[in-house]
């Protein structure tokens, strides 16, 4: 008998499969990446403003 570890494991929702896994996986590399895309995007924006409004006069 194969016995598996996720689907012996029995959440409040009801039992995990391997589908479930990997799903989870997908949606929180999803997230990750839009976290980055957004520290990205803030870095960009904070250079830009600081090359426009650099005080010319040393």
């Amino acid at each position: 008998m194969r016995w598996n570890f996720l689907a012996a494991f029995q959440s409040v929702m009801g039992p995990v499969r391997g589908g479930d896994i990997s799903q989870a996986f997908g949606l929180m590399g999803k997230g990750m990446v839009g976290i980055f895309i957004v520290m990205l995007l803030i870095y960009l924006v904070i250079v830009i403003l600081n090359k426009t409004t650099k005080n010319s006069d040393k």
